[in-house]
């Protein structure tokens, strides 16, 4: 059903293929809907819905410090309007270009915030897709694996694509030096964001000065993401929150998509056949990158990981 992806040469480079597409790729697509749902503990998530009236319809999952307008998120939404999908854009807390309410934010292992998306749209559609991208793939895979036969009927498939299977692992080789870029860029946007939450909750305990110089994610995630979220430290939220421990327990069509030069995968986030359950498809090319995938230099056509999902999703649903 997959071909090999053969990238242009361009894109054979890991850093330009995730780079490139990031800051040059332009998709066209018609105007959404912006909703908010309320959560179980008094916050909200804003979604972007491209509504076409479909039967069914996917969840999109972005990544770290991604939102509904990042590129990849874009690019599946026309590619799945195409395969006659509606698409749900999940922008998960505190990243819609407003603050979210609460203390705590969102992370690689908070499925409850999917739970109250999928339960919002249950009753709209007869078929739900969850397709999550890095640490949205990390997210939509926990949730699929941790409630096994037992989640909702109206789930149809999941997608995971360029999945930190192993946070610790991928936290470790994110701190490398040729992922300095990238790290330098993600706790910018983190510091800031946790500086506001050291204002906004004084009896948080937290220091805006805290958060000045960071060297690495298990800094960050010690001093804000584990606490804000119940974990004792960075080591306890990466082990319960790694999606990997949950594969064998996935009951329902699920394809995974892990470039083999990924510059922020360690060995440990490609999963080897005795960890997969039979329900799961995986694709681990040679080339890609992380979250790039790019089908032709101007990237004007369908990227190969959209391709896969609409093959893999006409394959197991139907068209």
């Amino acid at each position: 059903m997959f071909s090999d992806y053969k990238p242009p040469l361009l894109y054979k480079n890991a850093h330009l293929a995730a780079i490139l597409p990031n800051q040059l790729r332009k998709t066209s697509l018609p105007k959404s809907n912006r909703i908010s749902i309320t959560t179980a503990d008094d916050d909200f998530l804003d979604l972007d819905v491209y509504r076409q009236n479909h039967k069914r319809a996917v969840i999109l999952v972005h990544g770290l410090e991604g939102s509904s307008q990042s590129t990849y998120i874009k690019g599946m939404a026309k590619q799945m309007l195409e395969a006659n999908f509606d698409a749900i854009c999940l922008n998960m807390r505190g990243c819609s270009g407003r603050p979210n309410k609460q203390f705590c934010a969102y992370h690689s292992g908070k499925t409850e915030d999917l739970e109250s998306v999928v339960q919002h749209f249950s009753s709209r559609y007869a078929q739900l897709v969850l397709i999550g991208f890095s640490l949205g793939g990390n997210l939509v895979l926990k949730y699929t694996g941790e409630r096994g036969s037992s989640i909702s009927k109206k789930v149809s498939a999941t997608i995971g694509i360029s999945v930190p299977l192993d946070l610790a692992g991928s936290c470790d080789t994110l701190s490398l030096s040729h992922n300095k870029l990238y790290l330098t860029r993600f706790l910018r946007q983190l510091s800031k964001k946790a500086k506001q939450k050291a204002i906004d909750f004084p009896d948080s305990g937290l220091q805006p000065e805290q958060f000045e110089h960071l060297k690495d994610f298990r800094a960050f995630d010690n001093l804000y993401t584990a606490p804000a979220h119940g974990f004792a430290d960075a080591n306890e939220y990466y082990a319960k929150c790694s999606a990997k421990q949950f594969l064998k327990n996935i009951h329902i069509p699920t394809l995974i998509i892990n470039a083999k030069n990924d510059t922020f995968l360690s060995e440990s986030c490609y999963p080897k056949p005795a960890e997969l359950s039979e329900s799961i498809t995986y694709l681990a090319p040679n080339y890609g990158g992380h979250v790039g995938f790019a089908s032709n230099i101007w990237m004007n056509r369908p990227f190969w990981s959209e391709q896969c999902s609409a093959k893999f999703l006409t394959k197991t649903l139907g068209s």
